[in-house]
Formats: structure tokens, sequence, C-alpha cells
């Protein structure tokens, strides 16, 4: 297993982030968020992205499997899939699922509970997600060997452009 555990954190804190802010901008910014309300949202981002990270992740480690097999001119990858490697990339793929889950939710939780943690002020949650979502960049631009102000500025780019999309959406308000 690769044990690689940049993918699910970043993957779920930014999801969560994403998801709570394009459902809640309109109750963010009118201050209609409750804890309740918050839960179920926070939930709801991780239950649907759970679904998405593990078909997404078991379906990569499988890609990854055949073209090993490929390129070791073996005729067929079955027989690895029904062995130890096969238990493996299923066992990657859900421990991958359980942190994704958990930082989704936790990502999620950002933008709400800090909305409600300052209940008359917009802009300190927003400013709150933009960092979390700037730290994540940070995060992967220090293993992709990217450079750290693109990753930053793309994640908060996005978060920007998707409380706008939230706001004028008004999915809750």
């Amino acid at each position: 297993m690769r044990q690689n555990l940049l993918f699910p954190f970043s993957i779920g804190v930014s999801d969560g982030i994403i998801t709570a802010l394009i459902l809640a901008s309109g109750g963010i910014v009118s201050m209609g968020i409750t804890p309740f309300l918050a839960l179920k949202i926070s939930f709801g981002s991780a239950f649907a992205g759970m679904f998405s990270f593990f078909i997404a992740d078991y379906a990569g480690l499988n890609e990854e499997l055949h073209r090993t097999a490929r390129q070791l001119n073996l005729r067929s990858t079955r027989y690895l899939l029904r062995g130890r490697l096969g238990r493996d990339i299923l066992l990657e793929a859900f421990i991958g699922t359980l942190i994704s889950s958990f930082f989704g939710f936790t990502g999620a939780l950002i933008p709400l509970m800090s909305s409600m943690l300052v209940p008359h002020n917009i802009y300190i949650p927003l400013l709150i997600s933009y960092a979390a979502l700037g730290l994540v960049g940070y995060f992967i631009s220090r293993t992709t060997a990217g450079s750290w102000r693109f990753w930053i500025f793309i994640m908060i780019a996005i978060g920007i452009i998707v409380t706008i999309a939230g706001s004028y959406l008004k999915l809750i308000s």
C-alpha cells in the first residue's frame, strides 16, 4: 500500500469546505445556519464524498495494477485482483475513504461552525474557509514540488468562485 494520507486528507477537506460553501453561502451571508443544519450539511457532504472517493480511488488503484500487469506481460490481472494485491488495494481504498469522509465532515464544519461562532460577521467564516483551502493548497504544493503561491491562489480562487455561485443559488438561506 502506498500509505499516501495527503490525498484523502486534501480531497476530504477541500470537498467538505467547497460543498458547504456552495450549499450554505446564502445561509452564511444571511446568518441563518443552525447547529443542526451545520451537522446535516456536514454529514451530507461526507456521505456523498465517501462514495465518490471510494469509486475513484479503487478504480485508480485497480488501473495501476492493470498497468503493472501489462508491463510484466501478464495475460490477465484477474489472479492479481483475487490475491493479496487485490485485497491490499481494496483495503487501501477503504482506509482512504474513511480518512476522506472524516475530513470531509470536518472540512464542511469549518465555514458552518465559524459562521455560528461569529454570528454577526459574514466575512470571518469566509476568510477562515479560504485560509483552510489555502493551507490545503500549501500542503499539496509541498508534496508535488509545485509552486506554493500557485496552489494557494488556486484553492482560494475556487473557494471564492464557489461562494459567489452559492450566494446566487441560495440553496440554503
